[in-house]
């Protein structure tokens, strides 16, 4: 096991260094986009499988139910996506039709399952299936039509909703499990497992509840963090636990480890956006960059400065702060819009990384570095936005006892 706490940026670090054979993985594309869509969408299947499977065994663990399972979902709605994308390449003969498609859907699992029955090319679902998988799509797009709902803190609207109720771990994860191996049907052309069958007493729904919080997960977030603790911590513990889980192959954890490292990254460069110091992010540039995705150009640009005066006033040195931004020059080169990992092409159906060595265990540090040098700078900006604001207090009852003598 990797003690990820003591992984520091230092100036040797480079992401394309192979120091490690057996944790070397060349990634190469076939060019076929049915199958290499099928390939990335049975790797993050097999991640959020696997992630799935700790929760729940886990029994009564507040972290793992509460915010892995946020993980775990993100995962298997990914495979979910591509799956039905890989469905695409398959059936529509010009590559102008995969582009519009995709395109024209998006993240949307509903259209994109609708686009695939519209062809009337395949069937391989009976009417049963297709309608329990039609119901089911509709309720997870009334959740998390964009996919962003379990990458990032909950939106109000969400909270307003959810807030404080529990979800059923073990029935929304088998509702996603059995739409997984419906799509799975397809995608093998109507062959399936023998121990895989359709369970009709399941209820199409994504969203199914539970009346108490014991191996559950309970929908929160905190008030004075603004939903991030909740998502860091998830996303952060599941990437150690995929690293180190030795029943995955580094091939097939690779790019949803790269993908879910490049994503804690920008949620840990967001929290910064709301630390509560007195010379944080100004409130315009606050507005206006703080759901952007460019980790260089919009989020690091803005946070460094307030790094740096922290830093510098409480005597730390400064040098660390130029070593994290040509590490995360690199992964703003590699991955600038935070969906090199996610795909294998993009919607014009390029493949981005192809014909590339990576050592994962070398790409492991690099990325955990990043992360601990921001989770550090975080704790130290709560800790001096504490201290301000207890000298305003101060300050202030002074203020108020002076008043009173007048």
């Amino acid at each position: 096991m990797v003690d990820s706490r003591w992984i520091w940026p230092s100036t040797d670090m480079n992401f394309w260094k192979i120091e490690n054979a057996e944790t070397t993985v060349k990634i190469q594309w076939s060019h076929n986009c049915f199958e290499d869509y099928k390939k990335l969408a049975f790797q993050f299947y097999e991640c959020g499988y696997k992630t799935f499977e700790d929760v729940i065994s886990s029994g009564h663990n507040n972290v793992k139910s509460d915010m892995w399972f946020l993980t775990g979902i993100f995962l298997i709605r990914q495979s979910l996506e591509l799956s039905l994308k890989a469905l695409l390449c398959r059936v529509y003969s010009r590559k102008r039709d995969v582009q519009d498609a995709f395109e024209e859907c998006c993240h949307d699992l509903s259209m994109l399952f609708q686009k695939y029955n519209d062809t009337d090319i395949e069937k391989y679902l009976n009417n049963n299936e297709e309608e329990w998988l039609t119901k089911y799509f509709a309720s997870l797009e009334e959740v998390d039509k964009k996919s962003d709902m379990f990458r990032f803190p909950f939106e109000d609207d969400f909270l307003l909703k959810y807030r404080d109720k529990f979800l059923d771990n073990v029935d929304v994860a088998n509702n996603m499990l059995q739409a997984f191996s419906l799509i799975k049907k397809c995608i093998e052309k109507g062959n399936i497992e023998k121990d895989v069958e359709f369970n009709g007493d399941l209820q199409p729904e994504f969203f199914v509840f539970a009346s108490h919080g014991i191996g559950n997960c309970y929908l929160w977030q905190r008030v004075s963090d603004e939903g991030f603790h909740v998502k860091v911590t998830g996303y952060s513990e599941v990437i150690d636990f995929i690293y180190n889980n030795q029943q995955i192959s580094n091939e097939v954890k690779l790019y949803p480890l790269m993908f879910m490292f490049r994503n804690t990254i920008e949620l840990c460069l967001k929290r910064i956006f709301y630390s509560k110091v007195d010379n944080g992010v100004p409130y315009r540039v606050f507005n206006s960059k703080r759901k952007s995705h460019y980790i260089k150009k919009d989020l690091w640009k803005n946070v460094k400065p307030v790094i740096q005066t922290y830093a510098n006033d409480s005597g730390e040195n400064l040098a660390v702060i130029d070593v994290v931004e040509k590490l995360l020059d690199e992964i703003n080169t590699l991955d600038k819009n935070g969906d090199n990992f996610r795909y294998p092409t993009s919607y014009s159906l390029e493949y981005r990384i192809d014909d590339k060595y990576l050592d994962l265990s070398n790409v492991y540090r690099y990325l955990r570095a990043i992360i601990n040098f921001l989770e550090g700078c975080d704790s130290m900006l709560d800790v001096i936005a504490d201290y301000e604001s207890e000298i305003k207090a101060e300050y202030e009852a002074e203020m108020r006892a002076n008043m009173d003598w007048c």
